[in-house]
């Protein structure tokens, strides 16, 4: 059924996963983020969807274009119990986001089903989606001795070069990776998402903690880090070139920005791995563990 016809009050519709979500992730002001789309849905802007049984709603689902990555859109979908959940409700929904995909050309990202079960689990594996999950590692630095170690390579700081050069370098590295996906493919997003990452979306830069590499002239490598509070930081991203994998850089870059780190009085390191990155092992040797913060899963599949 679809909702166009019809006042809805999306605010209700989406409490409980609003709820579920600020309970699992309380850092985090989910009911704020919200706000946006739940003014869009009642206006009708966003393409919407709800499942009714015998007058009770027992699903709804939501498309909306991104508005930072213009090669893809995202899709929400919720069950009001799991006891809801066929394979015939679900395919409603699939059937429908896999068609705004197929016309708009556009990959598809889904945040995970609210209520989801086994059942949905099969499901999106049966048409198509893959399952991202991402996990945050930390490092108390006073358990961290300083490494020392050298790179055959000239080396420089990013603040010394474009967006442009970063966003290419970064881009080269992950677009074959278990990463890629989090890329946009048009070039001009990807840029505009490292400066904004430059301008302190999460945190301030810490350049004395951050480095490039080069070969060449040319960027294979990099480490950024910022600010969180007065003694935590984030490692944002680290990357190296495919053919210069295997070298000793990802160490080199790991290790120059925890030894700065250390030297700045920073207590806390953090940063976000991909489970089927194989990078975390090398997290692991320097000290990083998998902390008690939820995991970020996205299943996405690329263009229907």
């Amino acid at each position: 059924m679809s909702p166009e016809s019809y006042k809805i009050r999306w605010d209700l519709i989406l409490k409980k996963e609003i709820e579920y979500l600020q309970k699992k992730y309380p850092d985090i002001d989910v009911k704020s983020n919200y706000q946006g789309i739940i003014s869009d849905l009642m206006e009708n802007k966003i393409k919407s969807k709800i499942m009714v049984n015998k007058n009770d709603l027992i699903a709804y689902g939501y498309i909306m274009d991104s508005v930072e990555k213009h090669d893809r859109i995202y899709a929400d979908i919720g069950f009001l119990n799991q006891k809801y959940i066929n394979n015939e409700r679900l395919k409603v929904f699939f059937d429908w986001i896999l068609e705004a995909g197929k016309n708009s050309r556009k990959k598809i990202m889904l945040n995970p089903i609210f209520n989801e079960n086994e059942i949905s689990e099969k499901y999106l594996e049966s048409i198509g989606f893959k399952k991202a999950v991402r996990k945050r590692m930390v490092l108390n630095l006073d358990d961290y001795k300083y490494n020392e170690i050298s790179t055959k390579y000239e080396t420089g700081n990013p603040r010394d070069i474009s967006s442009e050069i970063y966003a290419d370098a970064e881009y080269d590295a992950f677009r074959y990776s278990s990463d890629a996906f989090l890329f946009s493919s048009i070039r001009q997003d990807r840029i505009e998402s490292v400066n904004s990452l430059f301008n302190g979306e999460y945190g301030k830069i810490l350049y004395d903690a951050s480095l490039i590499i080069k070969n060449k002239g040319r960027v294979i490598g990099s480490v950024l880090s910022s600010q969180i509070s007065f003694d935590r930081a984030f490692i944002l991203s680290i990357f190296v070139k495919k053919e210069h994998r295997n070298e000793g850089n990802g160490k080199y870059l790991l290790y120059s920005a925890l030894n700065r780190l250390k030297a700045l009085s920073y207590k806390y390191v953090y940063l976000w791995v991909n489970e089927k990155n194989t990078a975390y092992k090398m997290y692991g040797d320097a000290g990083f563990k998998f902390d008690n913060y939820p995991p970020e899963i996205i299943y996405y599949i690329n263009k229907p």
